[in-house]
């Protein structure tokens, strides 16, 4: 019922360790969001002469989170941002059902990224999510709503999910929660166990005794999922020598994980082929199986 109407304002900068923090504005039809504003971070590498495109990490804080924070790498995402030259950009959208990006903030968004890449050699598209709590929602609905898009991404403590469908077959995910936040754990518990039921790439891990909180241990892991898959889809940005993500979507786990117990086993290993279908995690790399639980001990290995 609402559509976006949007045009830019003004560019607003000011500074941030490691990097530039700047914001675009648009407007909006929305009516808590007539102006909206959107920062970005650029990475402080940033070549734009170097003749490639920038991925972009979009960072959605709790409900009505301003995006100031997100965008200047609240949770520790900017010395990563930095390491691995990738945008943070933090929306600062209110109310008006903004989860639901085909009513108004999904256009506002792709308007905003827009109006960066008039400055920045950005890919506007091929999109990395992440969000917690309010902007979790965000995280998953935006990319079901356009998933050709998206790349991957996060929701912790999430409450509500888009109806997983094959129409995400390529985008991964990642679902992390802790067991305390009780009615969020059971909703994303239940997604996942959806989504895997089609086949779809969506990882699962939970958090002990950890209530409605992002745990630093579920901020690691998700950095080193999104970081995953923002190398294995290279080619996206014009890097040399890198190959389409369809080339290499069937590379085999290193290590395969078991859900129940949260520890993870060599893929050769006779305990990991026995683990339950249902109960697998996929962890393609040392770093992302370190970042996802413990490896089981020797003796435990050899059961």
């Amino acid at each position: 019922w609402i559509y976006a109407l949007l045009t830019v304002i003004f560019y607003g900068i000011c500074t941030c360790e490691g990097g530039q923090l700047k914001s675009v504005k648009v407007k909006t039809r929305a009516p808590a969001n007539r102006e909206v504003t959107v920062y970005y971070r650029v990475p402080r590498n940033y070549d734009k002469d170097s003749g490639l495109l920038y991925r972009v990490l979009v960072i959605f804080g709790g409900r009505n989170c301003k995006g100031r924070s997100e965008a200047g790498g609240r949770l520790g995402f900017a010395d990563w941002a930095d390491k691995h030259d990738i945008f943070l950009v933090g929306p600062g959208f209110t109310n008006d059902e903004y989860w639901h990006p085909e009513k108004w903030s999904g256009k506002a968004l792709q308007k905003a990224l827009e109006l960066i890449k008039k400055e920045y050699n950005i890919r506007e598209d091929r999109l990395l999510y992440y969000g917690w709590s309010g902007g979790s929602q965000c995280a998953n609905l935006f990319p079901a709503w356009r998933p050709e898009n998206s790349v991957a991404w996060v929701s912790h403590a999430c409450g509500v999910w888009h109806s997983p469908s094959r129409r995400m077959q390529r985008v991964a995910g990642l679902v992390t929660c802790g067991d305390a936040d009780t009615g969020r754990y059971i909703l994303s518990r239940r997604f996942v166990e959806e989504s895997r039921k089609l086949g779809l790439n969506v990882m699962w891990r939970s958090f002990p005794n950890t209530p409605h909180a992002v745990p630093p241990e579920s901020v690691e892991l998700a950095r080193a999922f999104l970081l995953h898959y923002h190398k294995l889809n290279l080619y996206d940005l014009g890097v040399p020598g890198t190959h389409p993500y369809s080339a290499l979507a069937r590379m085999e786990p290193e290590f395969i994980g078991d859900d129940l117990e949260g520890r993870y086993w060599p893929a050769s290993n006779p305990v990991a082929k026995r683990i339950k279908r249902e109960d697998r995690v996929r962890l393609y790399t040392k770093e992302l199986a370190e970042a996802w639980g413990e490896r089981a001990g020797a003796l435990y290995e050899r059961k």
